[in-house]
């Protein structure tokens, strides 16, 4: 199973080491040296929340690293990207591109950047069926349009742009999502112990649909409230979003819409720059643990006293 998480700093050693392995096929041990030298550690001290890694069980097996422009505000570019020799050929790449597309297009970007050689047949081809086109350049190199001296003198370089469409508001058949709206607590609150079987609308006061209303989401079916996520993006830690509440009506428990609402909490958190996402339940919660695990969160050893004397908590992350 291969797995795409956002990169940490903490990769780049091993990212220089697949460089310089990957590459040895077609490089001598110091063109592959000279080539990890494009990617110097400070694109994974500063661009890591942007950046993707694929890996499974035996480690990293592909990368991307990319950012979104700060002097471009519309654009995103992609700087290096590695895979595996032994996955090749098998769409790991189009994957790694396509999530950082999906990423590009929530954060508000519209169009994607990235340079490869004149030389680089193969990735001038790949570009090309990612729908990317080339930008005219001042000269013409084997029958592309290329840039001279792009990265220095002898440097000449083929540019490609892609534009992205908006992106995509995911629904879920017959259940319409939006924001929620202060007006929504009387009917949030009016259903909680209900759904829950016990009282825990105590733990749901107005201060958080009144303050926090346009990062929580509401679903409705046939203008019925049928569940909802209560969260916000933090203003003391700006890396974090933090769902602090939750609820499915026990009609459509089990058919996936719980998941579906979370995922909509998540692009919202990505879109707005955040890389983790929060959230705590008790320990004697056995179905919200594995409804989290399952979602990718991990969760704590069980922390005594977390909201006061013998309110034990445990608590999630999830890094987007």
């Amino acid at each position: 199973m291969h797995d795409i998480r956002r990169a940490r700093t903490t990769d780049y050693p091993k990212l220089v080491e697949c460089i310089q392995q990957w590459w040895g096929d077609s490089r001598t041990p110091e063109q592959a040296r000279e080539l990890s030298l494009l990617l110097p550690r400070l694109f994974l001290q500063h661009f890591a929340g942007t950046s993707l890694v694929l890996e499974d069980e035996t480690g990293i097996r592909a990368f991307l690293v990319g950012f979104d422009s700060a002097d471009h505000p519309h654009e995103a570019y992609i700087h290096f990207v590695g895979v595996d020799p032994k996955l090749r050929k098998r769409g790991v790449a189009r994957r790694l591109y396509t999530t950082f597309f999906e990423r590009a297009a929530a954060a508000g970007r519209t169009g994607i950047r990235a340079i490869t050689s004149p030389q680089n047949t193969g990735s001038i081809a790949f570009h090309r069926a990612m729908g990317f086109e080339l930008d005219t350049g001042d000269r013409e190199v084997d029958g592309l349009t290329a840039h001279s001296d792009y990265d220095g003198p002898g440097q000449e370089r083929v540019a490609f742009r892609k534009k992205l469409g908006a992106p995509q508001v995911r629904t879920l058949e017959p259940f319409t999502t939006r924001a929620a709206v202060p007006q929504d607590f009387d009917s949030v609150v009016a259903v909680v112990d209900d759904w829950w079987g016990r009282a825990a609308s105590r733990d749901l006061t107005r201060v958080f649909v009144n303050h926090f209303y346009d990062t929580s989401l509401i679903a409705e079916r046939d203008g019925e409230l049928a569940g909802f996520v209560i969260g916000f993006l933090s203003p003391s830690v700006p890396e974090e979003a933090y769902i602090h509440f939750t609820a499915v009506a026990p009609a459509w428990r089990r058919s996936g819409f719980g998941r579906f609402l979370y995922e909509r909490f998540f692009d919202m958190a990505r879109a707005n720059g955040r890389t983790v996402v929060k959230a705590i339940t008790s320990p004697q919660n056995d179905r919200s643990i594995a409804f989290h695990s399952a979602l990718g969160f991990t969760p704590s050893a069980p922390i005594a006293d977390y909201d006061g004397p013998s309110l034990d908590r445990v608590t999630f992350r999830r890094e987007l």
